[in-house]
């Protein structure tokens, strides 16, 4: 079990093998890097603790686990070569005839190309914080002023939300939300409920494998959120597990048949000053909230969004999934804005099944109790 501290509140929240990052302010479940769809999972980094956080001892994750793949012998002769090779200098350097880009484009290592930045004198820069910290302007009324929105469409800014964790506002976790699911659904919150209250929680496995909850979780959290404009999407960014979401108002078209993901795929218009959302593809394993309210990889969110006033944020979701629910089910989540010298904190996971050894290398624990194995 887990627990998630705010200021003075205390949450209690349920899952499994739970890796905690406990922080001057806020605390909570640490979480690690999540795999890319264009990086294997076997290429993803360690992961690290949050540079905010000292860590508390954490459980070891119960399931097995399978420890990463190791590099290919041509891919630790490659990695061999190029450690070995001399440093070149940018401007000669040029890439090989068939080096592309993420895209397929030809790799473009050219700095004599386009504009130029004025030469600087790199011996000159200051070599600690305090002096660094000096190379910038700084606004001697920064953090005093509330931010106050451009128009009755700008967003900007870092959101509090209100009500709790619960997906009805609130409400608390658990049976009290009253969903409308139907009977298989509702077979399984109830056993994920009784798990609970056996003491083998089995609702939030994937917060609890340090995974994003994604959409729509992640606007219920109980972390801030951050949000900025762009003339061609809305950004949204969750402190919980350092989570971005976009909401593109571009005109691109949806995908009919999208590849799941944590936050899935969005697109938004704006009717007036509300900006109206559609959301769906997200992937089948992640829930509502963290006591294991289930949904299917069916589901849709519909939102609209709006400023009520200056400092206060309002999100109407409704849900419709055909395999989960027997209804739409609407809520209406409210942030508030944040004080103006507030900031988003660090959050990154720690899943203590892959840890570092003395030598460097990435471990792996493959069964509770076991140790270490390279």
């Amino acid at each position: 079990m887990g627990i998630i501290k705010r200021g003075s509140g205390t949450i209690v929240a349920i899952g499994v093998g739970l890796a905690m990052s406990v922080g001057a302010a806020r605390v909570g479940y640490a979480a690690e890097p999540i795999t890319s769809a264009r990086t294997p999972a076997a290429a993803r980094p360690a992961p690290a603790v949050s540079a905010r956080s000292a860590h508390s001892p954490a459980t070891t994750p119960s399931a097995t686990q399978t420890p990463a793949t190791a590099a290919s012998p041509a891919t630790a002769a490659a990695a061999s070569t190029a450690a070995a090779s001399p440093p070149s200098s940018a401007s000669t350097r040029e890439p090989s005839a068939a080096a592309k880009d993420l895209i397929g484009r030809p790799v473009d290592l050219d700095l004599k190309r386009g504009v130029q930045a004025p030469p600087r004198d790199a011996s000159k820069l200051p070599t600690t914080f305090a002096g660094a910290a000096k190379t910038q302007p700084v606004d001697p009324n920064w953090g005093t002023k509330p931010y106050r929105p451009k128009n009755r469409r700008d967003f900007s800014g870092i959101w509090i939300n209100q009500g709790g964790i619960g997906w009805t506002p609130g409400v608390p976790p658990g049976a009290a939300q009253n969903p409308p699911l139907t009977p298989a659904y509702a077979k399984i919150f109830q056993q994920h409920l009784a798990n609970a209250a056996a003491g083998h929680p089995t609702g939030d496995t994937v917060a609890a494998s340090c995974l994003p909850p994604g959409m729509p979780r992640i606007m219920t959290m109980t972390y801030p959120m951050e949000i900025t404009m762009g003339p061609d999407r809305v950004m949204i960014y969750g402190e919980w597990l350092e989570q971005v979401r976009r909401i593109f108002t571009d005109g691109r078209p949806l995908p009919e048949d999208p590849e799941p993901s944590f936050n899935g795929e969005a697109a938004g218009h704006w009717e007036g000053d509300i900006l109206v959302s559609t959301a769906y593809g997200f992937r089948a394993d992640t829930n509502l909230e963290s006591s294991g309210l289930p949904k299917s990889d069916k589901m849709i969110a519909y939102e609209r969004i709006w400023l009520a006033d200056d400092d206060t944020l309002r999100d109407e979701i409704t849900l419709v999934d055909p395999v989960a629910f027997t209804k739409p089910w609407t809520v209406t989540k409210t942030f508030k804005r944040a004080p103006p010298d507030f900031k988003l904190l660090p959050y990154v996971c720690e899943n203590n099944r892959n840890p570092v050894g003395p030598d460097g290398k990435i471990q792996a624990i493959l069964e509770t109790g076991q140790k270490p194995a390279q």
